[in-house]
């Protein structure tokens, strides 16, 4: 069960979940929408998403990987 960190809006905690399964980036997009309650417009790109509603950079751990950055 992978545990991932992520980091936004250059924010000191990082957001952390697990899950059953790898989640691909578009949904680790969508749990900071949830995480902060912004509604968004699916037919963005995730780069367009990110500056749209200032949360870069985002970037996410799975387990203890190295960073990666989104966007």
């Amino acid at each position: 069960m992978p545990i991932y960190n992520v980091w936004y809006q250059n924010k000191t905690e990082p957001l952390e979940f697990s899950s059953a399964s790898r989640v691909r980036e578009e949904q680790i997009v969508e749990r900071i929408f949830e995480q902060e309650n912004i509604a968004h417009d699916a037919s963005s790109t995730l780069s367009e998403l990110i500056s749209k509603n200032n949360l870069g950079p985002v970037r996410y751990t799975e387990d203890e990987s190295e960073p990666f950055t989104i966007g």
